[in-house]
């Protein structure tokens, strides 16, 4: 299964915290109805707009902008470049209807140079990221690493969740989350009835019966930590549980007090959460949503090592040694880092989440990026995606005027 097709399957473990929750805890359980869109939202062409209608099929959890905005400067101009695919070179606005786009973010030197929304989004919708949860994931790791209630990524899981003693966690640090080497046996195919992926994804996201990292209470360990990659969303889940225990607050709560009011984001971002109405967890995996401008602020935040302003959200150097890309050639030509993904021979980071959700950043020419997609599944994703990325190294090159 390539990268596209893990990444759209474990974002759609969407969940989080009973703190904020748009629910309580005598809700009736979800009905037939409900159960049955969850169960096919990416179908043909249900997916379409599923992506940002999130809020409708599950229960939420706020991450709340504060009053002050951060000023993003705007001058646009026509995406007037090029880029090479499959030997043929297309004019950069084919990428919109070739790749299913839904918005388009392109960020120069912290200057807006092309804008734009297409099926009926607008600059109020808020986009599911889906496997793009995974990498805020390792921006919460930072903020707790700069506040100190995370001393080191090289810390045990089991120190902040004891709960994972004597399971396939027992032994594994929060680097070895980050980098997807627990070393869990884990299956991350949820199509698949009978597989690990896919009881979890059922129990928390379809059913709400449970956490969905209930399931890491049984996991078992196949292989020593740190030594093999496996992309799998239940290490992004335990990351986001392990912040929640550090931090003694749901993570929407942290990711809001920490990140999103300070630093000026200019709406309400929301978290999808697992499990019993009003007992879940944020779906640190997969169920983060926020408008494009917010995504393309945190983009900027990554591209200028942690920093918005004057103000510093990581310990310095902490985005470089996310971006290493410690497993060069992890999957479809792309390295990973700390849960983020590389580009091997530059120094261009993405984030990547299902159907086609990017935030893009390249230090070597000042560009972020973020596009936002309703792209296909399974096999017919690979060449979406490989179309995206030769689009993205274009526009990272174009000169935005």
């Amino acid at each position: 299964m390539n990268h596209v097709a893990l990444l759209f399957s474990s974002t759609l473990l969407v969940l989080s915290s009973a703190a904020h929750a748009n629910s309580t805890p005598d809700q009736a359980p979800p009905s037939a109805a409900v159960r049955t869109y969850r169960e096919h939202m990416f179908d043909e062409p249900i997916r379409t707009l599923a992506n940002r209608s999130i809020a409708l099929m599950f229960n939420t959890a706020p991450v709340r902008a504060g009053g002050k905005v951060a000023w993003l400067e705007s001058k646009p101009v026509p995406m007037n470049f090029t880029y090479d695919f499959n030997g043929k070179t297309r004019a950069a606005n084919d990428v919109i209807e070739r790749t299913f786009t839904d918005s388009l973010l392109i960020i120069k030197n912290g200057v807006i140079v092309y804008e734009g929304y297409y099926n009926r989004s607008t600059p109020k919708t808020h986009f599911n990221s889906y496997s793009m949860a995974k990498s805020i994931n390792a921006v919460m790791i930072g903020l707790a690493l700069k506040e100190g209630i995370i001393k080191s990524v090289t810390d045990p899981v089991t120190r902040y969740i004891p709960e994972l003693r004597g399971t396939g966690y027992d032994g594994t640090t929060i680097r070895d989350l980050m980098e997807m080497r627990s070393g869990i046996a884990w299956d991350e195919n949820f199509f698949q009835p009978g597989t690990s992926g896919y009881d979890a994804h059922v129990a928390s996201w379809v059913e709400e019966r449970a956490r969905y990292t209930d399931a890491a209470l049984k996991v078992e360990r196949e292989h020593k930590p740190g030594t093999f990659f496996r992309y799998n969303s239940m290490d992004a889940g335990v990351a986001g549980w392990v912040v929640e225990r550090a931090a003694g607050i749901p993570v929407s709560r942290f990711l809001s007090e920490r990140l999103w009011h300070p630093a000026g984001m200019e709406s309400n971002a929301f978290y999808i959460i697992d499990g019993p109405a009003g007992l879940g967890r944020e779906f640190t995996a997969g169920g983060f949503n926020a408008v494009l401008r917010d995504y393309g602020r945190l983009g900027l935040m990554m591209l200028n090592d942690g920093q918005i302003g004057r103000q510093r959200f990581f310990p310095a150097g902490f985005v470089a040694d996310l971006s290493r890309g410690v497993t060069a050639n992890a999957e479809d030509g792309l390295g990973y880092g700390w849960f983020w993904w590389t580009f091997p021979g530059s120094r261009a980071v993405t984030a990547i989440g299902g159907e086609g959700q990017y935030i893009f950043f390249d230090p070597d020419t000042q560009t972020v990026i973020v596009k936002m997609s309703h792209g296909p599944v399974g096999p017919d994703a690979a060449p979406i995606e490989a179309e995206t990325h030769a689009f993205l190294k274009a526009a990272s090159q174009w000169s935005g005027r």
